[in-house]
């Protein structure tokens, strides 16, 4: 009976072990990530590291808000909506292969900043995506660079939307 009862606690303690030991070993979750523009083209469009702020619900729609950590004023805004957003005008230049009714411009507001806009559709998805540099460009990029960053963004999330 001892030998047992012996028995039974040795195999509850092995199970504690390994249960722990499985525990111990499961991957640390990734914090939630932009699911239309990675931190990485962030990053690189603003120049610097980047700090990201999330704001997704479970219908595709949402926003992602990369900030310049070092000069937090400085950001690449992201937002996806099944509704109407605001959009360039009818002057603005027109972009080809950036989903449907794909416009840049600039931002309103931003001045000599050279903050900029560009908006479009995806299906039934439109997007904004708000660029404001607040007057620093990337050293390693050129001015012509940085405006092809911009571009690359854009390229990305509407591929991301499809």
């Amino acid at each position: 009976m001892r030998a047992a009862m012996r028995n039974r606690n040795l195999l509850l303690c092995l199970f504690a072990i390994a249960g722990a030991a499985s525990h111990a070993q499961s991957p640390t979750p990734l914090p939630a990530a932009c699911p239309w523009v990675t931190h990485g083209s962030a990053a690189r469009a603003l120049g610097a590291e980047v700090s990201v702020a999330l704001n997704l619900v479970a219908s595709g729609e949402g926003s992602c808000t990369f900030s310049r950590i070092q000069e937090p004023g400085a950001f690449l805004k992201v937002e996806i909506s099944k509704t109407a957003l605001p959009s360039c005008g009818a002057d603005s230049t027109k972009l080809k292969g950036v989903g449907n009714e794909a416009m840049r411009c600039a931002l309103p507001g931003s001045g000599v900043q050279g903050g900029e806009m560009i908006s479009g559709r995806v299906r039934d998805l439109h997007f904004v995506i708000t660029f404001e540099p607040r007057g620093k460009k990337s050293p390693t990029n050129p001015a012509d660079a940085q405006e092809d960053i911009l571009q690359l963004v854009a390229e990305q999330v509407a591929g991301n939307l499809f």
